[in-house]
């Protein structure tokens, strides 16, 4: 034989074993298991960095281990009370066994979601809505086992569901409105009728104080000052005799009775001369 065809024929047998040892090799990320598949059959899970596969032979299957938010589409549902809702939701889901998953389901991200939504409507509906509105993590505690207790025969395991948002009907969101608005005015009613009650038990203890003289003198002098602040004013003070009285100031009472008894004399001696200047030029004019 050709000493020639012998060395072309060991560099291409050299070449062919050089490509199928570089297209065994596989890389496994860190956050990965792969699965190494024989002729269909699982034989190891290959664990992070470089690893070998036998080509052709052998074919790998990569499974994420990290942490998978599965975000659900807005879910309309019917709660106990027949109202309609739209439900956000939320999944976060992590692969506990991957060999479980491969061989369990085809794709086990878009099984635990439709799962989700159909248990989400199952307890949606046992709920009237407000019920739904006070207890969210009630119910995303029920949708988070009960999606749990499947996914767990696929190898994956449900950490954690939340309810992100309720969205109401505009009709059901006025009839909140205004029940809110009913609410808040009752409270302000209320409020405002306790301020009123402690007023008034503080003006009762002002009263029973101000039957002391010395008080009533004073709270007059403190009404005088805080009016006459501006010196254009003129101010008129009408004070019940039983406040005088108190204030011990009953004689300026007396002083103001007989001056208001003297003016009243003046003004009916001056209609007498009036009507008796009358009587005379009527007397002279029947005279002529």
């Amino acid at each position: 034989m050709d000493i020639s065809l012998i060395i072309g024929l060991v560099i291409l047998l050299i070449a062919v074993i050089v490509m199928l040892v570089v297209g065994g090799l596989f890389v496994v990320k860190q956050w990965e298991r792969t699965a190494v598949l024989r002729f269909g059959q699982i034989i190891r899970l290959a664990e992070p960095g470089l690893n070998f596969r036998i080509p052709i032979i052998e074919s790998i299957y990569p499974v994420d281990m990290r942490m998978q938010p599965l975000r659900l589409d807005k879910q309309f549902t019917i709660t106990k009370d027949n109202i309609s809702v739209g439900i956000d939701a939320v999944v976060f889901m992590k692969v506990e066994d991957p060999q479980k998953t491969i061989v369990a389901i085809e794709d086990y991200k878009d099984g635990v979601v439709k799962y989700t939504q159909t248990s989400l409507r199952d307890i949606i509906g046992k709920y009237k809505l407000n019920e739904l509105l006070e207890n969210r993590e009630e119910v995303a505690s029920a949708l988070e086992k009960k999606v749990d207790e499947l996914s767990k025969s696929w190898g994956v395991d449900i950490t954690k569901a939340e309810i992100q948002d309720i969205a109401l009907p505009e009709d059901m969101k006025r009839a909140f409105a205004v029940q809110a608005e009913a609410e808040r005015e009752a409270q302000a009613v209320q409020i405002k009728a306790e301020a009123e009650l402690k007023a008034s038990e503080k003006l009762k203890q002002a009263a029973e104080n101000m039957k002391d003289p010395n008080a009533m003198q004073l709270r007059i002098l403190a009404t005088v000052s805080e009016a006459s602040k501006e010196a254009a004013n003129t101010i008129i003070m009408a004070l019940p005799l039983e406040t005088l009285k108190y204030a011990r100031i009953g004689d300026l009472g007396a002083l103001a009775s007989i001056n208001s008894s003297a003016a009243r004399s003046r003004a009916e001696e001056k209609k007498r001369k009036e009507e008796a200047t009358q009587s005379e030029k009527e007397k002279a004019l029947e005279g002529d």
